[in-house]
């Protein structure tokens, strides 16, 4: 299998991310000791050290760290693909994806309170999760009951996919305030996307039940 071919995801960032992921897959490719296990364990390493910087207020730390970790997500699995090798740790990396994400999560918003004292960022940062929440219990429900993910029934969903509210690109949102010196306001901006995500999302997931139904 060419190593071009081995993409899977299809939002921007996964795309922003391809060239990246591609070239590094060509530099372990003959390094067989090296595993897409291996690299999963790396991830979730560095996804660790995310939440330990976040914590200690380390932000550009934490963003650097969340930059990698988010490239090297996708390497694994092209890894095994390639080698259509089996992987144990892959049966189980979306689970282990949820857990760093959300411990992502909730570490930058323990750094936004314990840096500014308001409560406000607390309230926030729940309903981040929560919404978050709804997107991947409506995004895994969809896939459940019709046997296909949302991004591939085409049309406005397919779209959408492009650009829904994620965790890399909710790191996009940090690295963008943190630039402007503001990185405070990336609770905002993340929540609105999150939240337009998530009723987009439900909406679709409505309007798809029905098509298929008349």
């Amino acid at each position: 299998m060419h190593i071009q071919k081995l993409q899977k995801g299809k939002h921007l960032m996964s795309r922003i991310h391809k060239p990246i992921e591609d070239f590094i897959v060509y530099l372990l490719y003959d390094l067989n000791f090296v595993s897409a296990d291996h690299i999963s364990i790396i991830t979730y390493i560095l996804a660790s050290c995310v939440v330990y910087f976040f914590v200690v207020g380390k932000v550009l730390y934490a963003l650097i760290f969340a930059i990698v970790a988010g490239i090297l997500d996708g390497v694994d699995g092209k890894i095994a693909r390639l080698r259509a090798r089996k992987t144990y740790i892959g049966k189980l990396e979306h689970s282990f994806d949820m857990l760093y994400e959300q411990a992502w999560y909730a570490s930058f918003i323990w750094y936004l309170w314990t840096t500014t004292g308001n409560n406000l960022y607390i309230a926030l940062g729940l309903l981040w999760l929560i919404m978050d929440s709804l997107v991947r219990h409506v995004y895994n429900t969809f896939w459940i009951a019709t046997g296909k993910s949302l991004k591939y029934i085409g049309g406005v969903a397919e779209k959408v996919a492009l650009i829904d509210g994620r965790r890399s690109i909710y790191v996009v949102h940090m690295v963008i305030w943190y630039l402007l010196g503001s990185i405070e306001y990336a609770i905002y901006t993340i929540l609105i996307h999150c939240t337009a995500t998530a009723i987009t999302y439900i909406i679709l997931s409505l309007k798809h039940q029905h098509d298929t139904q008349e």
